[in-house]
This record gives C-alpha cells, structure tokens and sequence, in this order.
C-alpha cells in the first residue's frame, strides 16, 4: 500500500509467485475491485464485493488495514 499524505496511491500484491496465484485464483481479481473502490472513496469503510470473494476480500482488507494503520504510526 503506497500513500501520501492525504491519500491511498496504490495497493498491490508484491511477490505474487505462480504457485501462490495458481492456489488462490480469486484473490487478484478481489484486490483489483476492492483497490478501484478505495481509489474512489480513500476509505476502506462501505466497499462492497461478491459473496464467492467474500473470505478472500476479507483478508485482503485486513492486510490493506493493517498496512495503513503502520503507514499513519511513521507519519506520528
């Protein structure tokens, strides 16, 4: 997750080998809708996804979440 000061610039999945996407095939396509949506709303409250990437939306939230909550503590 790449940000400024004021707002979310990029999500992305680094080191995404082939084995890792060929087990999870859902979670790119979740990453992107999600990411599209924070784009628009520079939130991650009231972002919608399937029921069939569900889980998978879930934690990718999390991770986003959490790699925003370290990004505000090294602005403190």
């Amino acid at each position: 997750v790449v940000v400024d000061e004021s707002h979310i610039n990029s999500i992305s999945l680094v080191n995404l080998d082939e084995t890792t996407a060929a087990m999870y095939p859902l979670i790119q396509p979740a990453l992107d809708s999600l990411s599209q949506q924070i784009y628009e709303k520079q939130s991650l409250e009231d972002l919608s996804y399937e029921d069939d990437n569900q889980y998978t939306s879930m934690v990718l939230l999390n991770a986003i979440e959490s790699a925003l909550e370290k990004a505000a503590a090294a602005e403190d």
